[in-house]
């Protein structure tokens, strides 16, 4: 019998603080960095290939430029791979990427179960200092899909006087969500993963959420 196809879970993250890039002899890039996950910050692998990181360099703006000749003065030399290029050691900062919608998903093999038991290998998030996740044995480990602009939602006045005040924070942020999901569609997403990467796949979030940003509009 066939196994089941695969279907990426999308999961949308908004800040994004790398601290150090592998390269090995494949086309695709490891990157060992920090974000906000379950209201928390996190560290994980993140995966993408040439083409996406060159994405990230722009996107960081004027940092992304200073790591892009880094990078270049590094590649056209003999280097060994895997190579580790790390970036807060050489920068004394972390290559940020914030005001963007980075879409990311877990590779089908990370859903297979991972031996974690094996001593020789110490794990790179206590290398770092970073705290490791508790709840769960698996390393936090993504593969990047897409990377855009945020589209922001600033409302100019609440037009209509259904919401009380103390509703008015929680209806802004499902505001955003519904806005998070229209530019999702606009950049390529099915309507049932564009639901996905703004958190509202239950439908009472999506009418919420879309009632939300109609009063706010």
């Amino acid at each position: 019998m066939d196994a089941p196809e695969y279907t990426p879970n999308y999961i949308q993250i908004n800040e994004l603080y790398i601290d150090t890039v592998v390269i090995d002899d494949t086309e695709f890039i490891t990157l060992w960095c920090f974000t906000m996950l379950d209201d928390e910050y996190k560290f994980i692998y993140l995966g993408c290939d040439f083409t996406q990181f060159n994405q990230i360099l722009i996107a960081a703006g004027e940092k992304g430029k200073e790591m892009a000749l880094h990078m270049a003065d590094i590649l056209n030399r003999p280097y060994e791979t895997p190579t580790l290029i790390p970036i807060k050691e050489r920068f004394d900062e972390y290559l940020e990427l914030l005001g963007f919608d980075i879409i990311v998903y877990e590779p089908l093999a990370v859903e297979e179960d991972l031996d974690l038991d094996d001593d020789e290998d110490t794990p790179i998030e206590e290398l770092f200092g970073a705290r490791q996740n508790k709840t769960s044995q698996k390393y936090l480990i993504y593969q990047l899909d897409k990377l855009y602009p945020s589209k922001i939602f600033e409302p100019e006045k609440l037009s209509k006087e259904k919401l009380t005040e103390c509703f008015e924070d929680d209806s802004l942020e499902m505001a955003q969500l519904y806005y998070d999901y229209l530019n999702a569609i606009e950049n390529g997403y099915t309507e049932c993963e564009a639901r996905q990467v703004a958190g509202l796949e239950r439908d009472l979030f999506f009418r919420m959420a879309r009632k939300a940003a109609e009063l706010w509009s």
